[in-house]
C-alpha cells in the first residue's frame, strides 16, 4: 500500500511525551496514528451498517463489560457435571 505524508499541528510536549509511551511499546507515531485514523473509518463504517440496518449498534466499554459479567461465586461444577448439563441441553435441542 502507498503511504503519503500528513502535516499536523501538535504542540512538542504532547508528541515527545507520545513517542516515548510508544518507544517503551516497540511502536512508532506514525504506526499508532495510521491505527488511529484506520479505527475512526472502521468506527464510522460500522455506525452506517447499523444506521441502514436499523440496528442499534452502541459500543461497550471494558468497563460495562466487566459490570455486566453475571456473578459466578456460586456452586462450583465438576467437569462431569458440566458435561452432563451439556449433554443434556444437546438432546433437547436435536
Amino acid at each position: 500500500m502507498v503511504k503519503t505524508k500528513i502535516t499536523v499541528s501538535v504542540e512538542k510536549p504532547v508528541v515527545d511525551n507520545a513517542k516515548l509511551a510508544l518507544l517503551k511499546k516497540g511502536r512508532t507515531l506514525s504506526d499508532y496514528i495510521e491505527k488511529s485514523l484506520r479505527s475512526l473509518s472502521t468506527s464510522e463504517i460500522l455506525d452506517d451498517m447499523c444506521k441502514e440496518l436499523n440496528l442499534n449498534c452502541g459500543y461497550i466499554s471494558g468497563e460495562d463489560v466487566e459490570k455486566n459479567r453475571p456473578d459466578l461465586t456460586g456452586r462450583v461444577y465438576s467437569e462431569t457435571e458440566v458435561r452432563e448439563m451439556r449433554n443434556e441441553r444437546a438432546s433437547r435441542l436435536s
